[in-house]
């Protein structure tokens, strides 16, 4: 029995006569906290991960480090693929989720029977989760508030637009927004992701068959070769000299292998919504025009129902769900309490760009911001997918040479003594 069979119950939704829309609520269908769950996963994590190490080193007793390794690569591998199926489903229901949200809240009607409703689509833990989501609602929560106690139902990009949405007034076009918003990043990073992956797997297999080349293979092939007495060929010597080096300071190399390691188990995880956000490290930060398209969404909100920037920049700037862009609006959002206008402060801090800046204020002279808030979204949108298209385009073949001619050097250097040894032995 899991955590969730153990600790909820699913709120008992009884439709009243009169009212198909009015419903009560089974008072010990609230017991259940998301949060609470927190450290029973911790422990049942640990637990299986104290399993996964005994099993690993008894596998490694008896088929040795290699083949346990290159099991482990495999495993990886096909994770990533099960991690991009899991999005797409993710993100689909995540859309269809916005979607009934929109359409209730446009048509005036209360949310939480609107999402009993869209419930009865999942099963398991993610049918359960949306009906405690619609408890919530009914208890009279907000619904920013109560994803944000359940951030795996919605992605944090979508909760900070419904947050916009709820403090402007603006909920249905948020909703709206979010879902569109949603499923329009999802084939960018999924391009990202992939590609990145896919890089990440071809260098931890090529490292972990070089590694084992190099510690078993190379001292077979020296001894040989001084036993016969026969020179060893320049390339081969160039690569045991670096298998020397390798193992002689293995403990300057192995964090990189590592750590292709980490980001290569993060990547299912992040195209899955694990960390409720689209990103990869070491890469968003490259993406600015990502989030100031969010930005630029949030604001539109603000300005479509008459309510300053500042007081729009203020929620962004706390809510925001990437730290370091969070940082950046926070800082205007400061300057523009101090008197600065918005679009100096945002490009002062690099939260959108100097061309973005001047078309905003031109709009906003005409009276037209709204609409050159949302055009700026999408255009961000685009030109951030061009650009991905062209790096993919230009980087990923020169990537794939480089890891080909590493390829190469090493067999030629494995290859050139047997044909030298072979040579050498005839003569005799």
């Amino acid at each position: 029995m899991d955590a969730f069979s153990a600790g909820f119950k699913p709120p008992t939704l009884r439709p009243a006569a009169a009212d198909p829309l009015d419903f009560t609520l089974d008072p010990d269908a609230m017991s259940f906290d998301p949060r609470a769950i927190g450290g029973f996963w911790r422990l049942r994590n640990l637990m299986g991960l104290i399993a996964a190490e005994g099993v690993l080193l008894w596998l490694v007793t008896i088929l040795g480090v290699i083949v346990v390794l290159g099991g482990i690569v495999i495993h990886i591998v096909i994770a990533v693929g099960v991690g991009i199926l899991a999005a797409r489903a993710r993100i689909a229901r995540q859309g269809a989720l916005l979607q009934a949200l929109a359409i209730a809240a446009e048509k005036g009607m209360p949310l939480a029977p609107a999402v009993a409703a869209f419930a009865d689509q999942d099963r398991g833990r993610a049918r359960r989760r949306v009906m405690w989501l619609a408890g919530e609602l009914a208890q009279g929560r907000g619904l920013s508030e109560s994803l944000t106690k359940e951030p795996r139902l919605i992605s944090s990009d979508a909760v900070l637009l419904i947050k916009a949405g709820e403090d402007s007034n603006m909920l249905p076009q948020a909703l709206r927004m979010a879902a569109l918003c949603r499923s329009n990043q999802f084939p960018l990073w999924l391009a990202i992701a992939g590609r990145f992956a896919y890089i990440l797997a071809l260098l931890v297999a090529l490292q972990t068959i070089v590694s084992f080349i190099l510690y078993f293979i190379v001292p077979k092939f020296e001894a040989i070769f001084r036993d016969f007495g026969v020179p060893l060929p320049q390339a081969t010597v160039l690569v045991i000299d670096l298998s020397h080096t390798i193992i002689k300071y293995f403990y300057l190399f192995s964090p990189f292998l590592v750590g292709e390691i980490v980001l290569l188990c993060f990547l299912p995880m992040s195209l899955a919504g694990w960390g409720n956000s689209f990103s990869v490290p070491l890469i968003d930060r490259f993406l600015v025009r990502r989030h100031s398209a969010l930005l630029a969404r949030a604001l539109a909100l603000y300005v479509a129902a008459g309510r300053p920037i500042a007081r729009g920049l203020a929620l962004v700037g706390d809510a925001y769900p990437v730290r370091w862009f969070r940082a950046r609006v926070k800082s205007a959002s400061r300057d523009v309490q101090d008197g600065l206008d918005w679009t100096t402060a945002l490009e002062r801090h690099e939260a959108i760009r100097p061309a973005d800046a001047e078309v905003l204020r031109s709009a906003q002279a005409v009276g037209n911001l709204g609409w050159a808030l949302e055009e700026q979204a999408e255009r961000n949108e685009r030109r951030l997918a061009q650009r991905v298209q062209i790096a993919f385009v230009t980087l990923f073949p020169i990537l794939l040479l480089m890891i080909g001619f590493v390829v190469f050097v090493i067999v030629l250097g494995f290859f050139t003594p047997l044909v030298k040894l072979i040579s050498e032995l005839s003569t005799l």
